[in-house]
């Protein structure tokens, strides 16, 4: 074979050689990006279904205390004032004494509280938290509303500013019924939102870049990461207006990737049960630092490559100056 024919065979070969090293490699890379997105996507299921449980067990509880015999009845309208906002705290002890019980019982509920039918604050636990609100009716709440429209059942109302405590929350609302059906009340207890960040970061320990985000069914966000949500807001994108809190309201799963803030970012969401309504809860983190052993495999296999086909050069060099 000629010297000609030698470097054609060699070359053939190298190019085959470097072409099979750069299928293979794309193949594992490939292989670890899908293992990265499913990882992402697992954690978020987790922490999906682990927040529906939570909830679940606080309407479980509110459910089961509003058909105590304590709860009946409300024999001392008379001495509500508006300086109390209700009833004073030496009155309704079987009520207090229920509501406390539900607060050494689950530390998710922060509140409970007792409200008549035309939705006058009647009483509340801790009595502190009575004394602080700024207001004494709450017809107007979407969960006095909703719990009144729910056929009996719980209903978890939409996050709002708290009258009491400042921060944001939410309440599960149950109607509390006389034996003949006839409405005495509603038998709410607030829920202690700054637990759900708590309650992700403890599922998933190690400073990863990952901010999770909770939002209700009118779209409203449960977050303390707020740099992320203050980045939607000044971009003109709040969170309820983007297709993937629609998509999660709808009952879908899934991911993209989001400019927030100027930064490119890995957004994962998932829907979630929550009383007579659908949360989503979202993962978002920084693409480039989800996919850093990706890109870091990425850099490995081009410079593999570009050494495999120097190496091949210099032996095409030195075979064909010895042919």
């Amino acid at each position: 074979m000629g010297k000609t024919g030698i470097l054609v065979s060699y070359s053939s070969a190298l190019v085959t050689a470097i072409s099979l090293l750069s299928t293979a490699a794309m193949v594992n890379i490939n292989t670890l990006q899908q293992n990265v997105i499913e990882n992402s996507m697992r954690d978020l299921r987790t922490l999906a279904l682990a927040t529906e449980e939570k909830f679940s067990a606080m309407s479980s509880l509110m459910t089961l205390t509003s058909k105590l015999p304590q709860l009946s009845g409300a024999s001392h309208v008379s001495e509500m004032t508006p300086e109390l906002h209700g009833v004073p705290e030496n009155m309704e002890i079987q009520k207090r004494l229920v509501a406390k019980h539900i607060l050494s019982q689950n530390t998710d509920i922060e509140a409970v509280a007792f409200i008549l039918p035309d939705g006058e604050m009647y009483v509340e636990e801790p009595f502190n938290r009575q004394m602080n609100l700024t207001r004494t009716n709450f017809a107007f709440r979407d969960y006095f509303q909703g719990a009144l429209t729910n056929n009996g059942a719980a209903y978890l109302g939409e996050v709002y500013i708290s009258a009491s405590s400042g921060p944001s929350t939410s309440a599960t609302a149950v109607p509390v019924l006389s034996q003949d059906g006839k409405l005495e009340g509603v038998w709410i207890g607030l829920l202690h939102l700054q637990n759900l960040d708590g309650f992700a970061k403890e599922m998933f320990e190690g400073d990863d870049g990952r901010r999770f985000v909770y939002a209700d069914q009118h779209g409203h966000e449960v977050v303390y990461s707020n740099e992320l949500i203050l980045s939607l807001e000044e971009s003109g994108r709040p969170l309820a207006d983007m297709d993937i809190y629609k998509r999660a309201i709808a009952g879908e799963e899934g991911w993209t990737v989001e400019s927030i803030g100027g930064t490119e970012m890995f957004v994962a969401y998932h829907p979630f049960r929550a009383p007579s309504a659908t949360w989503a809860v979202f993962s978002m983190q920084p693409h480039e630092l989800l996919m850093k052993h990706v890109e870091d495999l990425r850099m490995a296999l081009h410079a593999m490559i570009a050494a495999a086909s120097g190496i091949g050069i210099a032996l095409g060099i030195i075979i064909a100056k010895k042919s």
